[in-house]
């Protein structure tokens, strides 16, 4: 099926209004809006963010998809009629607005673009994160590594960012048969599945997004670890139970929660226990390397990638 795929640009005051007019069109499939507004404040503990997405942004770009089967400057009027009624409402378009952008789609090259943008990931020298559409023949030149099969989805941690890359690798190093191991903000799970395809024997894998959850329980059970990774919602280490402790901890999330989290997990870990942090950069590493020296932590390990940063610290 082939679509007309509409695009404008607004202010963000008027962002949601125009979205709820062209909603009210008949034969609208959705409606789409990027942009972070100045104001927009998300909670930091969802698992791994990204820096571009903390960025706010001059407007916003409302799309929608509607059938071919309707005339191109039918389409292109109505998207003016809407943006004009919102001017009527009071609320400022801003100067984008005019610029109304109709582009036609195949539905079929549409969702082949999108996964495009999505290959193998080779991590250290054992793993290889892949979407789950990946094509044997992708994966062959990773031959004899074990796979992270990723569906990736609205939930963050698709194995593109360097934070994962780095705490991915550094598990495959460091996770021994027998090891017990808890992932605080996991996202998608790939750093869950990760310690458990290095060896762990348990991974209780935490998200405070009910989203996370939900796609880290698919991806679980699509590299079947159902059995040994147990995904549960809750805030940072709230969602364990009071016996539970183990051999090593992984916290790719931001600086100011990693930083809260040291003196919680502490008690959480065994005697020579591990803690790896991730998600922030490098001119807040000292602040963090701060926190774990306060709490009775060693650092033994540093990575970097562009300004990224991953920390392993031992429990004195």
């Amino acid at each position: 099926m082939r679509w007309w795929h509409v695009r404008v640009r607004v202010t963000h005051e008027a962002a949601d209004a125009l979205s709820a007019v062209l909603q009210s069109y008949p034969d609208v499939q959705g409606v789409q809006m990027e942009g972070v507004s100045p104001g927009e404040v998300r909670p930091p503990r969802f698992g791994e963010w990204f820096d571009e997405q903390l960025t706010p942004t001059p407007d916003v770009e409302v799309s929608v998809y509607v059938p071919e089967t309707h005339d191109r400057g039918e389409i292109e009027q109505r998207v003016r009629d809407a943006v004009r009624r919102v001017r009527e409402a009071g609320l400022d378009p801003g100067p984008r607005a005019s610029d109304v952008r109709v582009e036609r789609v195949d539905e079929s090259e549409w969702k082949d673009a999108w996964r495009e943008q999505y290959h193998p990931i080779p991590i250290g020298r054992s793993l290889v994160i892949a979407p789950v559409w990946a094509d044997p023949a992708d994966l062959e030149p990773y031959r004899g590594r074990r796979v992270i099969a990723i569906e990736p989805g609205m939930a963050f941690g698709t194995g593109h960012h360097q934070t994962t890359q780095m705490c991915a690798e550094i598990l495959a190093d460091v996770v021994r048969p027998g090891m017990r191991v808890v992932d605080v903000g996991t996202g998608t799970g790939v750093l869950a599945i990760a310690a458990a395809l290095a060896g762990a024997e348990r991974v209780v894998a935490i998200d405070l997004d009910p989203v996370a959850v939900s796609a880290a329980i698919d991806n679980v059970q699509k590299n079947g670890l159902a059995d040994r990774v147990d995904v549960r919602q809750g805030d940072l280490l709230n969602a364990l139970r009071p016996e539970e402790t183990f051999h090593l901890a992984v916290a790719n999330i931001l600086r100011d929660v990693v930083i809260a989290l040291v003196p919680q997990v502490r008690p959480r870990l065994v005697d020579g226990g591990m803690l790896l942090t991730s998600g922030y950069i490098e001119s807040q590493r000292e602040q963090v390397e701060q926190a774990l020296r306060d709490h009775g932590f060693s650092v033994v390990r540093r990575s970097h990638q562009d300004d990224w940063v991953s920390v392993l610290a031992v429990k004195r």
